[in-house]
């Protein structure tokens, strides 16, 4: 798996994830993994019409849940119920 090296990352930045990366248990590299799983998702579901993904996705969304594993779960419990 390739690497990738932020440069340039403000103190601010830094310590915000650090801080988001201990609310969710986990390290600054995961935190930053999930944070671009979630712009993914996002990105693919806004543009995916009604794929039955991304009309759950959304509805995570509007509910304010912003983390994968959350809206994994809840995505899986809308399929699952169909």
């Amino acid at each position: 798996m390739p690497n990738l090296t932020l440069r340039r990352l403000d103190d601010d930045t830094l310590h915000w994830l650090r801080s988001r990366a201990a609310r969710h248990g986990q390290s600054v590299n995961a935190e930053i993994l999930d944070l671009l799983r979630v712009a993914r998702a996002d990105e693919l579901a806004e543009g995916a019409g009604d794929n039955p993904f991304a009309a759950s996705y959304r509805k995570a969304r509007a509910r304010g849940i912003r983390t994968l594993g959350t809206a994994q779960n809840i995505v899986r419990a809308d399929r699952d119920a169909r």
